[in-house]
């Protein structure tokens, strides 16, 4: 075991719970050093950066690791066990005992950090250091300890990314080879060359096809083989050589892959690495725990939160039953599942966990999209099947508490409305006793990071910045899980009182504006037989005709939607804020969904403005007298949302501090 000089009391991380099942059985620690150049943080003083790699081992006979895929098709060590090992990184206060006993672990977005920004609003670093990816310090003052680790297959190490080893699977008369495919979508005009997921088994072009289409409702068609090559095993081009992919189409290759990773074990590495955290005192080598304090864990609680992919890995690990440890412990007692409806393209035989699914134009037809939907069980009105996200950890009474924040993005794009309605959009639902849901009234799913490069949408980007909703989610689940205080009230628009509907008609005459078809499809799909365990038996998954039915939230005269939890900036409005958006022109054709993109068109400054370019809604001076007149309307909306619990003091401060720049 790796050991730094002055370090033995941290060599460990976290250790092995007693079971023989799951366990991590060595800490490997290659840094440990002051964080934010040792700055304190209220009464809860300094914190320390601890880095680096665990390793673990799973009994394939366990029933709670025979959900994996394929892990009985992996090697095994002396013991009968199938052995990875992942990075880890935490940050923790120096004095643990001085911190609030709780775990804040952030599922990692292809192997990134994002909670400091997203909760301390913080310079984004995957190695933060300095005082400003502490930003305003929110989660030290808090006295949480922050933990990541590596779970996502196909992750180099670059920019300090989080990295996990597994162990590939295969039959006893040799490798497993199978059909696959790969989907490319570009968003740069100069693309080049595409990466495959997996390396082919072959470089010859007559047991592959590369298809195109321009959209997602088009049949594909056939490249000629005389159009593209392989550049490499893993890497393809399109002929005559420097010939650039085109830009918003949607090219799928078929090929033949070997040597699946076994990439369900991402699931049971966070389940065992939070345990490990929670619950153990030393590991196999007798190594203690640093988050302990006289031979006892320290931490009482562990949450836990993801955006958009990872959000949708926090719904599949409960969906999935990995709450529940080897022990019978539960692993988190919150989450708050952020901007995610789906689920995740993980626990499968050549799973593509980087795919979003779906994402409006390409990445339609990957796993990860389907029944069921809501977090209560519910009935497949095609299948007949009963299930829900939570029904494995209802049965083994291991259910976090949850607050689900989802965007405008989500309706449009991924079918959020399916998570309160029942399957065939009939009807509201009730989500169960331990969820809320918070629909942040238009909200983009990206918040004030655009995902698409600069004239790919038609419309101005929404900037609308929903940290301030994040940061009150985790106070308040956080007193709920603690002291169980009943956190706010889930606010979601629905179809009884009309604010959840089939359809909207947005006005035209809004200058700039471009609308889109209509939200994502969600129809069912033929995967194969054997899709329910994990196997993909189609070269591509067929689009049936039955389609469960989305809903998207309804809109006022403005084009904002009406009901959520509404921040200030919507409820006194300066413009049209949607969380879509629409491909332009240049972009692949409009009418199609961009990405995960939303749209911003300000109000005319002036009535002469407004009467100038024909812009039916009233313009700034129309609604508002002057700037103070805004800046008060702004401050009475946000300090509404402070009674109720939906925004925390220090950030009323911030939204009206801000307001009171807006001139015109």
């Amino acid at each position: 075991m790796k050991r730094l000089m002055g370090c033995a009391s941290l060599v460990a991380l976290m250790i092995a719970t007693t079971s023989a099942d799951a366990r991590v059985t060595r800490i490997e620690i290659t840094k440990q050093e002051p964080f934010a150049t040792g700055a304190t943080f209220g009464s809860v003083g300094a914190y320390e950066k601890v880095v680096g790699r665990f390793h673990g081992e799973l009994d394939p006979k366990s029933p709670l690791n025979a959900v994996i895929v394929d892990l009985d098709k992996a090697p095994r060590n002396a013991r009968g066990m199938v052995e990875y090992s992942a990075d880890f990184y935490m940050l923790k206060p120096v004095d643990i005992a001085k911190g609030n006993g709780a775990l804040f672990y952030e599922l990692s977005n292809r192997g990134n950090k994002g909670i400091l920004p997203r909760f301390n609003y913080a310079a984004g670093s995957n190695d933060p250091s300095t005082a400003q990816h502490a930003g305003d310090g929110f989660l030290m003052r808090q006295g949480y300890t922050l933990l990541w680790n590596g779970w996502m297959t196909g992750i180099g190490g670059a920019n300090n990314a989080l990295t996990i080893q597994l162990p590939t699977a295969s039959n006893p008369s040799g490798p497993i080879v199978e059909t696959v495919w790969d989907e490319f979508l570009f968003n740069e005009a100069n693309a080049k060359q595409a990466r495959l997921s997996f390396k082919a088994i072959s470089t010859d072009k007559s047991q592959a096809t590369l298809y195109v289409r321009g959209r997602n409702s088009e049949r594909p068609t056939i490249i000629p083989a005389d159009q593209w090559e392989f550049v490499d095993a893993q890497t393809v081009r399109l002929l005559p050589a420097d010939t650039p992919f085109r830009i918003g189409a949607i090219y799928q290759l078929i090929y033949k892959a070997t040597n699946p990773p076994v990439a369900g074990i991402g699931f049971a590495a966070t389940r065992d690495i939070v345990s490990f955290a929670r619950y153990a005192t030393a590991d196999d080598a007798g190594t203690p725990n640093p988050l302990a304090a006289g031979g006892r864990p320290v931490l009482s609680r562990a949450l836990s939160q993801g955006n958009s992919q990872s959000g949708r890995y926090l719904r599949d690990f409960f969906y999935s039953g990995f709450n529940e440890d080897e022990a019978g412990h539960i692993v988190f007692d919150g989450s708050i599942p952020t901007v995610a409806s789906g689920r995740m393209f993980l626990n499968y035989r050549f799973a593509q966990p980087g795919r979003i699914n779906p994402a409006g134009h390409g990445f339609m037809y990957f796993p990860g999209s389907e029944f069921p939907f809501a977090y209560e069980s519910q009935t497949d009105p095609f299948t007949g099947k009963s299930d829900g996200i939570l029904a494995r950890c209802t049965a083994s009474r291991t259910c976090p508490k949850i607050v689900h924040l989802n965007s405008g993005t989500e309706y449009w794009q991924a079918g959020q409305s399916l998570v309160t309605t029942d399957p065939l959009g009939q009807r509201d639902t009730t989500p169960p006793d331990n969820v809320r849901i918070w629909s942040m009234t238009s909200i983009a799913h990206q918040g004030v990071n655009p995902a698409m490069p600069k004239g790919v949408c038609a419309m101005p980007y929404n900037m609308t910045d929903y940290r301030p909703l994040m940061r009150a989610a985790l106070v308040a689940l956080d007193r709920w899980v603690k002291d169980g205080k009943e956190p706010p009230a889930s606010r979601y628009p629905h179809i009884a009182d009309g604010t959840l509907v089939p359809a909207v008609k947005f006005n035209a005459a809004i200058p700039g504006f471009a609308a889109a078809k209509g939200p994502n499809a969600k129809p069912r799909l033929d995967f194969g037989a054997d899709i329910d365990k994990g196997i993909i038996g189609k070269a591509l998954p067929i689009a049936l005709q039955d389609q469960y039915r989305v809903l998207v939230p309804s809109v006022d005269a403005d084009g904002n939607e009406t009901a959520g939890v509404t921040l200030p900036e919507i409820t006194v409005p300066t413009g049209t804020a949607t969380g879509w958006s629409v491909r332009s022109e240049a972009g692949g054709g409009t009418g199609e969904l961009c990405y995960l993109d939303g749209a911003f068109i300000p109000f005319a400054k002036t009535k002469a403005e407004r009467e100038a370019t024909k812009d039916p809604r009233p313009s700034l001076a129309e609604r508002y007298r002057d700037n103070a007149d805004y800046a008060e309307r702004v401050k009475a909306a946000a300090t509404a949302l402070e009674r109720d619990g939906y925004l925390l003091p220090e950030d009323v401060k911030r939204i009206v501090d801000k307001a009171t720049t807006l001139t015109w």
